[in-house]
């Protein structure tokens, strides 16, 4: 049986025997359970033990403590705070009504009263309480469900996390294995042979599953890792040469033309290495949209507490099917000169995304691609230095 099937139990506190027995039987009529006292001190003790009543008719006018003092005993107890009390008292002012609310009271019902007002009020409150008390244990046990699902979640992180340093580790293993024994077959091989001719492929071929599965590896820590990437203030212009300089240095072929004076200053909250690797990504994600001879062009301004850091090909345009998945991981995108971007281009979105910014991709008004990196700028650390290319 729930609490809003039980029969309701009611305390009534009156030093006047006839009151107690002319409320205790028209509750009982209702098939409530009555427990009558002649005075607060008695009421107290039975509550602090006993079965907690549903509802309180109180007194006002009693010897020893009066009907005030023991609301506000009840008040005080953490265990009887809950419990509705409803003042019956012969005292019409408005101030000892106001004080009754004062004190703790949720009605007031004054003497001589009505007995069809009387059980009004008593349903009311009853009923009220029981709502209260079904919320409030609802929310007890949402609360230790969501407690419980956060328990498992986190054992669940914890096991992931282990999982990736395990996996990252026998990759890096195996692979080692597999690229220096191809080494030494190369090395082995005549002067003269034909196979000499497959070491480029070879090379592209290594160096495209080692990036893939480092970028495989982390996404999966920025997956896991969530919000707990401690963020400072990054100097972003400086994070963005970085980023030139490391992709000139290994796409010599393809120059940046990079104009970023506007940005001079600028900070932004960031994990810097993983910042510059999402630049980076982008930046060779560019590269494969660039026609041969062609420059990349790298605009950035700052307007409206946002930081724009806008990528420009010139080259041929994508298919809008090409444009919809190219920050997908996963799914071959063929680019025009280099083959597809792997996860590099998904794995900076997600990062910009930790970092509250975001990255889109569009065709250019006349022609090549377009990527528009947008991110939050922040004030800089007092006292915190950097510097700008």
């Amino acid at each position: 049986m729930t609490t809003a099937d039980a029969r309701p139990t009611i305390m009534i506190i009156d030093d006047e025997p006839e009151n107690l027995n002319v409320l205790g039987e028209m509750l009982r009529q209702e098939n409530w359970d009555v427990r009558a006292f002649p005075n607060g001190e008695t009421a107290l003790a039975a509550a602090a033990t006993d079965e907690l009543p549903d509802l309180v008719l109180l007194d006002i006018r009693m010897p020893g403590l009066d009907g005030y003092e023991v609301c506000r005993r009840f008040k005080a107890d953490e265990r009887l705070r809950a419990i509705p009390i409803i003042f019956l008292s012969a005292f019409t002012s408005t101030g000892d009504k106001t004080h009754a609310f004062a004190v703790g009271g949720v009605d007031y019902v004054t003497k001589p009263f009505a007995e069809i007002e009387v059980l009004a009020r008593a349903h009311t409150h009853i009923r009220l309480h029981r709502q209260q008390l079904y919320l409030e244990d609802l929310v007890r046990q949402r609360v230790a469900e969501l407690a419980e699902a956060h328990r498992r979640l986190r054992i669940w992180d914890e096991a992931k996390d282990h999982w990736i340093d395990t996996l990252s580790h026998e990759m890096r293993n195996s692979l080692n294995g597999v690229f220096g024994i191809s080494e030494l077959l190369f090395m082995e091989l005549p002067p003269a042979s034909d196979c000499h001719t497959l070491r480029r492929d070879y090379d592209v071929s290594r160096n495209r599953i080692m990036k893939l599965t480092e970028d495989a590896l982390t996404l999966a820590r920025v997956d896991v890792a969530g919000e707990g990437f401690a963020l400072r203030p990054q100097r972003l212009t400086h994070l963005l040469w970085e980023a030139v300089d490391a992709v000139e240095g290994k796409v010599p072929t393809v120059r940046i033309a990079a104009f970023m004076v506007a940005l001079e200053g600028v900070t932004v909250a960031a994990e810097a290495e993983l910042l510059n690797r999402a630049f980076v990504d982008l930046l060779l994600a560019a590269t494969r949209c660039v026609s041969a001879g062609a420059a990349i062009r790298l605009d950035a301004h700052a307007v409206a507490g946002q930081a724009h850091v806008v990528i420009a090909t010139a080259g041929p345009a994508l298919p809008p099917a090409e444009l919809e998945t190219f920050f997908a991981a996963g799914g071959r995108r063929d680019l025009p000169s280099a083959g597809d971007g792997g996860l590099g281009p998904a794995l900076a979105s997600r990062i910009l995304r930790l970092f509250k910014g975001s990255v889109t991709v569009r065709n250019g008004p006349e022609r090549g691609v377009v990527l528009e990196i947008v991110l939050p700028t922040v004030d800089p650390e007092p006292g915190a230095e950097g510097s700008d290319q």
